[in-house]
């Protein structure tokens, strides 16, 4: 009869999860910045770079590991939460999707603001905290919104140091001296679907500690929350892979803290509200830190050295051939470039074998090659730093 119970409201939790708005919220996202950034590149690169929703590639099975272990330790400690805080963590999600930036996406943002609403709950009109919403609200552990905050910003973390260059979106932008200059912006989004005890339900407790916090009675039910996260961030004075790999560093320190806080706020409940106020502080000095970095000479810029790319087509021949933005291409079978016009000129003239020489970011060089086959001789895939100066160049080669 206990298996049974539990098979039944795994079942109907898992349909419940269509009930909250979070589903919703982030297939619009996704649809709106994807769609921004095609348009951007075909502005100014005369064509589509990366795919739609490219922003979740990559995502999925680390996201899916995540919710097993958040649903593992929410389940076996009897975490609880209900309705009324769903849709408040959801109402905050859809107030900061208004931005456009995925980076308020962040848990420390929507969780962080979620905690913070909780606690001015009593300043409320007398007349709204009447109601029986306002009433479960008011029942919500806080301990429990500080370790699901933590928890969800370990995969934030996780997310940002598996970041590859075929994860960040090139752009090309007019620097201070009127010249071109080239930039990546990171945008990932994932969700993290996780399975979490609700109020009511066929479900009755089976130890004395179980549930940790009882809200609203002594049966409980499962709903499975799609939780949506996101980051976003821009990278012009170093490689977009080591800046990803850096504030990634930095975002699974500051959760490790966050985690150590909120286990302790289950015996000391005030420490709760010191996870709130450092997750929204950690993260705005994480991304300060950032900002600090990028305060040196241009990453992507035209150098005489050779032609420095801008990005990669995923899927190209360039792509295929290892290619990675940042890298400087010095020589196209043995014919030095040191402009895009020469580059061009050079991949026109080599016939049906092509091969390049690169030098990356260390200064390290090293060789790539391809056959190349008929109709692709203008299908390289990379795009530079400076718009194309002739027609022939639009596009990628």
């Amino acid at each position: 009869m206990v298996l049974g119970a539990w098979f039944m409201e795994i079942l109907q939790g898992t349909g419940r999860l269509f009930l909250l708005p979070f589903l919703y919220i982030a297939l619009i996202m996704s649809v709106m910045v994807s769609a921004n950034r095609i348009k951007k590149e075909r502005r100014m690169f005369g064509t589509r770079v990366f795919d739609r929703f490219s922003e979740w590639k990559g995502t999925w099975s680390v996201s899916l590991l995540t919710g097993l272990i958040i649903s593992m330790i929410g389940l076996g400690i009897g975490l609880t939460v209900s309705y009324p805080f769903l849709f408040l963590a959801a109402a905050i999600l859809l107030l900061v999707s208004l931005t456009g930036k995925l980076s308020w996406y962040s848990p420390s943002y929507t969780l962080g603001l979620s905690g913070l609403a909780l606690l001015l709950l009593p300043y409320l009109p007398e007349n709204w905290k009447s109601h029986p919403w306002m009433e479960t609200l008011f029942e919500t552990s806080l301990p429990m919104v500080a370790l699901l905050l933590s928890l969800l910003l370990i995969r934030e973390g996780f997310m940002l140091l598996k970041t590859s260059p075929s994860h960040t979106f090139p752009e090309r932008t007019k620097g201070r001296r009127g010249l071109w200059i080239g930039q990546h912006k990171g945008k990932r989004m994932t969700m993290v679907p996780f399975f979490s005890l609700i109020p009511g339900g066929l479900i009755e407790p089976f130890a004395s500690w179980w549930p940790v916090i009882t809200v609203n009675g002594d049966t409980y039910g499962i709903i499975l929350v799609p939780f949506v996260l996101g980051a976003e961030w821009l990278v012009r004075g170093q490689s977009p892979e080591m800046a990803s790999k850096t504030i990634g560093r930095h975002t699974f320190l500051l959760a490790l803290v966050l985690t150590a806080l909120s286990v302790g706020s289950f015996f000391v409940e005030a420490l709760s509200i010191a996870v709130f106020a450092l997750a929204l502080i950690g993260r705005e000095w994480v991304y300060l830190r950032h900002r600090t970095r990028e305060n040196k000479t241009p990453f992507f810029t035209s150098t005489p050295k050779g032609v420095r790319i801008l990005g990669v087509i995923p899927n190209s021949p360039a792509d295929q051939m290892g290619l990675i933005p940042g890298e400087l291409i010095e020589r196209v079978n043995s014919i030095p470039v040191r402009t895009e016009n020469q580059f061009y000129e050079a991949l026109q003239n080599t016939g049906a074998f092509t091969k390049i020489e690169v030098r990356d970011e260390w200064g390290e060089n090293r060789y790539v090659q391809r056959a190349m086959y008929e109709g692709e001789h203008y299908e390289l895939g990379l795009v530079f730093v400076e718009p194309p100066t002739h027609e022939s160049s639009v596009g990628f080669f």
